[in-house]
């Protein structure tokens, strides 16, 4: 790798922790004002390291003692690193932009004066044929795209709102600023009337009987077209089990979260809640969603799981939380022990359950508490010592380098900061900065991961909207899924060496939709994330 100096292309809050690095060996760095040349802070490197996880020697440059704010850049030598700033408050507009990047994603007709330039027609307005009974089609128009494709999938769907909901939930305080969507002004917040989008389509998604239907897809792969030019026939996938919990738990949660602001919208959650419990209770037998084998071609969504508990955890919890049943005290009593209290993911979000027991208002078991205390407790120690570890300051072994490793580098920052508002660990909140760091440029492909952002930004995501478009940048505010050791698409096998650094698999091309392209929940889960270090 060629000697240079990679940091957080965005800039750094005055009063955190601010590391740098150089990529190659260096003794001391200074850092100048931009605007004078004016050399106002010197300091040796914190340490010279190899980096496993890229296969690159760093020299660890730490600056947490400046706490000037301004613009600056930092000299190693001769080199010198391009401008970046210090301030109060970093990330205010990035949260935002994050925020809208799931605006730009509804599936919908989206207004020139909302979206500019990435203005588009109505998308996907026909009734859906369902997959196991073709006579019969539905309205499930709405929601938000998933990821690069225009499919639309429950359970991805619920998890995204399970970080929204509880970032407004947890620090409402950084959701104030209106973000440029047709509901700004509603005297909602942004963050909940975005949440409203994917609320009104989960509805859609829910049989009579209370069970939730899968998602809604293709079974052939999409051409690089617009939304509106996408003829590709959709189905409507059956009932799951995996999505009708989730779709129970998040329905129980924002029954909660809008009763201050629509009273008859939060009972009629409430009430679907309830009813998705029903069939639950009706249909125990925990049966895995499968996709046809006609449709393995277009798998995506599925995200196979064929362990209930962390779901029905998640679930049972908001339930409790919300009605104050005993018997679903009982039902957490029966489970906790044997969940995964830390997961926030669409595979694994048993943490949801955790955050709706520990910051609820219900009686607590002390056991119970305790016990997800310290799962939380235990992760957020290992990510620390994993970042610790890291030239970059990366929390990750070289088997986290998996698809959708940028959206764990978020998920894993939700359990620093939960772990940070129990325990006031700033070992904790310092490694979530240093995460947001990583996702924002501080990374061995010297590149900011989200679209629009940066000095050097992601320009051609695995996102059908931005290259079908006409406009010559991709869509802001997208979180690409990053580097990715498996090589999941023919392009990273045929283009990323066998055996390359797994913080390295990554290419900034349309084709490597294993490494490149964005998902809501990615944005989702970024948007918990700077929120968080935006209202302390």
């Amino acid at each position: 790798m060629n000697k240079k100096i990679i940091l957080n292309q965005l800039g750094y809050c005055r009063a955190m922790s601010k590391t740098a690095v150089f990529a190659g060996v260096a003794d001391d760095f200074c850092i100048a004002d931009a605007l004078t040349g004016k050399t106002v802070f010197e300091a040796a490197v914190s340490a010279t390291v190899s980096d496993s996880n890229s296969a690159d020697i760093v020299s660890i440059l730490d600056f947490s003692a400046f706490d000037r704010c301004g613009r600056y850049y930092i000299r190693v030598g001769r080199r010198r690193s391009n401008i970046f700033s210090i301030s109060e408050k970093p990330y205010g507009e990035l949260k935002n932009a994050l925020l809208k990047g799931l605006y730009y994603n509804r599936c919908a007709q989206l207004d020139k004066r909302f979206a500019g330039e990435y203005a588009h027609g109505p998308c996907h307005t026909e009734l859906v044929q369902m997959f196991d009974s073709p006579a019969k089609r539905l309205d499930v128009s709405g929601g938000w795209h998933d990821s690069g494709g225009y499919g639309k999938y429950a359970v991805c769907t619920c998890v995204t709102l399970g970080h929204l909901l509880y970032a407004y939930k947890l620090f409402p305080e950084g959701f104030s600023e209106s973000v440029g969507i047709p509901e700004s002004g509603s005297g909602i917040p942004d963050i909940l009337s975005e949440c409203r989008v994917g609320l009104e389509w989960l509805f859609k998604m829910q049989a009579r009987d209370g069970g939730v239907y899968h998602k809604v897809s293709s079974i052939k792969p999409v051409p690089i077209i617009m939304p509106e030019d996408d003829l590709t026939e959709q189905f409507v996938f059956p009932k799951s089990h995996q999505a009708t919990t989730c779709f129970c738990a998040v329905m129980s949660l924002a029954s909660r979260v809008f009763r201050d602001f629509d009273e008859e919208f939060s009972g009629k959650m409430n009430e679907a809640s309830l009813n998705a419990w029903i069939w639950l209770i009706n249909n125990p037998h925990y049966e895995p969603f499968e996709p046809p084998p006609t449709t393995a071609v277009n798998a995506a969504g599925d995200f196979y799981d064929d362990d209930p508990d962390d779901e029905m955890f998640w679930a049972v919890c908001e339930l409790y939380e919300t009605t104050g049943d005993k018997a679903f005290h009982d039902k957490i009593l029966a489970l906790y022990d044997h969940v995964n209290a830390t997961g926030f993911t669409n595979r694994a979000n048993g943490g949801f359950g955790a955050a709706a027991y520990l910051f609820g208002s219900q009686p607590k078991n002390e056991l119970v508490e305790q016990s997800i205390k310290l799962q939380l407790r235990i992760r957020a120690d290992n990510l620390y010592s994993l970042s610790r570890k890291s030239g970059y300051g990366t929390a990750k072994s070289a088997e986290d380098y998996i698809r959708g490793s940028n959206m764990y580098s978020m998920t894993d920052s939700i359990v620093l900061i939960l772990a940070h508002k129990i325990f006031k660990c700033d070992e904790y909140l310092q490694t979530v900065c240093e995460q947001v760091n990583y996702i924002l440029g501080k990374n061995p492909m010297d590149i900011c991961y989200v679209t629009g952002f940066g000095f050097k930004s992601v320009m051609h995501p695995h996102h059908r909207p931005s290259e079908a478009g006409d406009t010559d940048a991709p869509v802001p505010g997208l979180l690409v899924c990053g580097p990715n050791k498996n090589a999941e698409d023919n392009f990273t096998q045929w283009n990323i060496p066998k055996g390359a650094p797994p913080a390295k698999c990554y290419y900034d091309i349309l084709y490597s939709y294993s490494t490149n392209e964005s998902a809501i929940y990615c944005n989702s889960a970024a948007v918990f994330v700077t929120g968080y270090l935006e209202s302390i």
